[in-house]
């Protein structure tokens, strides 16, 4: 069954790529035995030839434990006489074999199939793989792993190490693309898994049975037409003059202004049920003025095929909004240009608050007169007996005075309808 796990022998991991190399347990025990015997019998009668060509099949003396194991033959160097050679039952390469660590193979050898397989691992991408999970791995090389076959053709796989720890670790950084905006938040799919249930979902929502309904309500769920003869499943948010304006739910974005006509059941509802493909996000310890800026500036012309590398940091109460850091492509870190820029702005609050305490408006006047300057000009005045008594007093009244206030309404509502889908997802999803 793909779904079971099964024991193999972890005999290498690619660094750049997330790639392993596993002997199955038990049947390459007995395999890598007689292999061993075999090599050790070529050894002893000291079978060589005098040169090797590309793809020839040897013993080969691995350089890092002197050990021989089978061997191919990948390419030479005429510069420093080295070969370089894949080892067939573990799939490590050497670039340091010189010509008298070669022997010849036997038609014995021959016979008997490489006991190493490649295995791609499932949903982690080369950004995931290189900064996190690729050490995991390697820290299991030559160790007994348990992993389960997914595929029908044997060639991707998902591990299980230390107690789920590993596919705790894959659950908190994952690949994703941007699927919508809209004011406050941002909605990512998650890959490869989500794009491509998407696609399944699509597909059958344009043949299935659908039906029309007398009635709908706020929150109900249900599939709704676009204006370019596209369903998708949705959730009505709010209903004016006979309009409803629906979120799909696969996607994030907000279609507006839907006739009744175009919203459906299914006979089996099934389908309506399956939790939504579109996974609402904030950036991670960025306050609510610069989440819409980090959206405005820079989330929202990330293009649907950058592949982002999401870390999931914590999420809300009912667990509808993941508090995530969006690292791009390129190693930028969305969420630490906002943090230096919050804290920037501290720092000048702080400073611009300081000042303001040393300053009052003088009433029914735009001009801001210094405390200090004030007393001065005060007791010169006192003192100049030629000039009149009629001195301009200065009022201090609380609500002259000149106070910063940064804070700002933000609309958190689900009804919003600015909410707006990356136009290189799907451009058939838009406001009917």
């Amino acid at each position: 069954t793909l779904s079971e796990y099964r024991q193999g022998l972890l005999t290498y991991v690619e660094p750049n790529k997330p790639y392993v190399y596993i002997q199955l347990l038990p049947e390459s025990e007995l395999i890598i035995e007689k292999i061993d015997q075999l090599i050790d019998k070529i050894i002893n009668e000291n079978k060589r030839n005098s040169s090797y060509e590309i793809g020839d099949h040897v013993i080969a003396q691995f350089t890092q434990d002197d050990h021989y194991y089978r061997a191919r033959i990948e390419s030479y160097s005429t510069s420093t006489n080295f070969y370089t050679v894949y080892f067939i039952d573990y799939g490590n390469l050497d670039d340091n074999i010189k010509l008298n660590h070669l022997y010849s193979y036997s038609n014995e050898l021959e016979n008997i199939e490489p006991q190493t397989h490649g295995y791609l691992l499932n949903n982690i991408d080369v950004n995931l793989w290189t900064k996190k999970l690729y050490s995991i791995i390697e820290n299991k090389l030559n160790d007994i792993i348990e992993f389960s076959i997914i595929d029908n053709n044997n060639s991707i796989i998902d591990i299980k190490l230390d107690n789920n720890n590993f596919e705790e670790e894959e659950k908190k950084i994952l690949s994703a693309n941007i699927s919508a905006i809209d004011e406050n938040f941002f909605y990512i799919h998650i890959l490869p898994d989500d794009n491509l249930h998407v696609c399944e979902i699509e597909e059958y929502l344009q043949i299935c049975d659908k039906q029309n309904k007398d009635n709908w309500l706020i929150n109900d769920l249900c599939i709704v037409l676009n204006h370019d003869n596209k369903y998708y499943r949705g959730q009505i948010l709010n209903i004016i003059d006979n309009k409803y304006n629906i979120r799909c739910i696969d996607y994030g974005n907000i279609l507006t202004n839907i006739i009744h006509n175009h919203l459906f059941i299914l006979l089996d509802d099934e389908i309506l049920k399956q939790l939504p493909l579109a996974h609402k996000c904030q950036l991670y310890g960025i306050d609510d003025i610069y989440q819409k800026k980090a959206i405005d500036d820079i989330i929202q012309y990330i293009p649907i095929t950058e592949s982002i590398t999401i870390h999931i940091e914590n999420h809300d109460e009912n667990n509808q909004c993941l508090f995530v850091t969006l690292i791009r492509e390129n190693n930028d870190n969305i969420n630490a240009q906002y943090l230096l820029n919050d804290n920037i702005e501290d720092e000048n609050k702080q400073e611009s608050d300081t000042n303001e305490k040393n300053e009052i408006i003088l009433s029914n006047s735009s001009d801001i007169v210094n405390i200090d300057e004030q007393k001065t000009s005060q007791i010169e005045n006192n003192n100049n007996n030629d000039q009149s008594d009629d001195i301009t007093n200065v009022t201090e009244n609380s609500s002259s005075l000149s106070m910063s206030n940064n804070n700002q309404t933000i609309d958190f509502g689900e009804n919003d309808s600015l909410t707006t889908i990356k136009d290189e997802t799907n451009d058939s999803i838009s406001s009917n």
